[in-house]
């Protein structure tokens, strides 16, 4: 998957506000014929201890600021390790596919 920098900054600033354990880029949407990028998807693995993830999740939304719209998927890290044992989950497919921008 293309690296676009807006994709970089908008991992670093979420990795410095949320202080997730890792960052996943899961998928984009580019523009097919100026490869100008549209969207993008991240998952981010939590520890633990992190309060409320809807919460978390609401925040990061608010306090990062991207041109590009943007999803997040976040889990607890327990949740994670249990999710990717099994191929038929969405996470699975995320640690398979994904590209690692933080962690």
């Amino acid at each position: 998957m293309t690296l676009y920098p807006e994709i970089i900054a908008t991992a670093n600033a979420i990795a410095e506000l949320g202080k997730p354990l890792r960052i996943y880029l899961i998928s984009l949407k580019s523009n097919p014929a100026t490869g100008e990028l549209r969207s993008f998807k991240l998952a981010l693995i939590v520890s633990d201890d992190a309060p409320n993830i809807s919460e978390m999740e609401c925040y990061l939304y608010t306090a990062v600021d991207c041109d590009y719209p943007y999803d997040l998927v976040l889990y607890k890290h327990s949740e994670w390790k249990t999710l990717t044992e099994d191929p038929r989950t969405f996470a699975w497919s995320i640690k398979e596919n994904g590209s690692v921008l933080y962690g």
